[in-house]
């Protein structure tokens, strides 16, 4: 019969290497809260400055996509030449 005391011993010993490592958390938590805080505030704003960028470039399309229009009027135009039909 295997003796599983050892395995408990193995696992108390890596629970305690965890414990010991993480009290050095708390002092650095404030630190690190304040750092990734700003690494997320300089991404977000990296990412609006792109964006706002791709928005400043002349729309080369046919018709703004932004106003109201009738979906089913551009497509009966665009397709107007497919004259085939399925049939069943």
């Amino acid at each position: 019969m295997f003796h599983f005391a050892f395995l408990k011993e193995i696992n108390y010993g890596i629970a305690d290497f965890f414990a010991w490592t993480f009290q050095i958390l708390p002092p650095i938590g404030f630190l690190m809260n304040i750092v990734l805080s700003l690494v997320v505030i300089g991404l977000l704003t990296y990412w609006t400055l792109r964006l706002n960028a791709f928005g400043n470039k002349r729309d080369k399309r046919e018709y703004d996509y932004r106003q109201p229009h009738n979906f089913m009027d551009e497509y009966r135009k665009h397709h107007a030449h497919d004259t085939h039909h399925h049939t069943h």
